[in-house]
């Protein structure tokens, strides 16, 4: 029986990972095609049903239109093309909605059923919490783009980002730690595997840097392939930032990907000869995947289909790492 429970535990997690990982990449969709500031209210309950006839769809229009994204940059805007935006929008809310369900009514079920043992119950208690913190970021985030500039804050952004990717680790760090994952303690690959997550969050937040400020379309293609892959062109300017100015950043996210990489290569070398081989082995792939997706989507001028890519990949980047983690951590005696 205790094996059908850890199942359906296991199931149910996995569901939610997965969820989640779908609605970060929904997320990155509705910001490429502009469309996150299209729903200009949080409605967490009335806001499940969309506009079902002209007349509703006139009135979302026309709220729309009161707020700085229409009168700066859409100005002139069809219904049919704000109908575009608003669907992605809306399909962003709704599946966080259906996220929702799916963690608190089987937890329910399973708490009632005595499933959970205390420290069990603290943790979900705990993910629970974060999910729904992680939807109010969401409208924070909204709401920084709706007063005076027709944009998004960039650090909201990250916030926002970096609390999905955080749920997506602590889900998986339960999924590993309920079904009891054999470990493989080994000290030099515990302490190597938190630097890189240290290091992989800090190339998240710089990712969402540029993403929250469009830095993806600054690459200057007047420069050689090399240079605009790795370089920098230092500015005889005194407005360096690595905190507002978008062309600092996108070189940072740029030149800090080599950083992950080198961590990457450092622990696959160390991990030859152990049994944290084959973890370590995908680790460095996934890395070398995703600097070529983040090449391609620069080069690309942020194409679509390779930008979602990318941000997916860093989804599997950052599990791998936290697996390595929890592989390597000391043995319970």
């Amino acid at each position: 029986m205790k094996a059908k429970k850890t199942k359906y535990l296991t199931t149910w997690l996995y569901s939610g990972l997965v969820l989640i990982a779908f609605m970060v990449i929904i997320g990155g969709i509705t910001r490429l095609t502009q469309s996150g500031l299209s729903i200009v209210e949080w409605k967490p309950i009335h806001g499940v049903i969309p506009p079902l006839n002209d007349a509703e769809w006139q009135e979302e229009f026309a709220k729309y239109q009161q707020f700085p994204e229409y009168q700066k940059i859409n100005k002139g805007m069809e219904l049919s093309e704000f109908k575009m935006i608003f669907f992605w929008e809306y399909l962003h809310r709704l599946l966080g909605r259906l996220i929702g369900l799916v963690f608190i009514f089987p937890f329910v079920f399973f708490w009632m059923k005595k499933w959970f043992n205390q420290k069990q119950k603290k943790q979900l208690l705990l993910l629970l919490f974060l999910g729904g913190f992680q939807g109010f970021l969401g409208w924070f985030m909204v709401k920084s783009g709706l007063i005076d500039r027709p944009h998004v804050s960039h650090f909201r952004l990250a916030i926002h980002l970096l609390t999905a990717f955080g749920l997506m680790c602590y889900i998986y760090w339960l999924i590993m730690s309920f079904n009891a994952v054999p470990k493989k303690e080994n000290t030099k690959i515990h302490k190597l595997s938190k630097w890189f997550i240290v290091v992989l969050i800090t190339q998240i937040i710089y990712g969402a840097f540029v993403a929250g400020l469009k830095a993806g379309y600054f690459l200057d293609t007047n420069d050689t392939i090399i240079k605009q892959i790795a370089g920098y062109n230092f500015r005889n300017t005194n407005d360096f930032s690595l905190l507002y100015n978008a062309l600092d950043i996108q070189a940072f996210h740029r030149i800090f990907a080599w950083v992950v990489f080198i961590v990457a290569l450092i622990i696959y070398k160390k991990s030859r000869n152990t049994n944290l081989k084959g973890t370590s082995t995908l680790l460095l792939g996934l890395v070398l995947v995703q600097i070529s997706l983040g090449i391609a989507t620069l080069l690309l001028r942020v194409h679509l289909h390779t930008a979602v890519t990318h941000q997916l990949v860093a989804i599997l980047v950052l599990l791998t790492g936290v697996r390595l983690f929890y592989l390597s951590g000391k043995l319970k005696a």
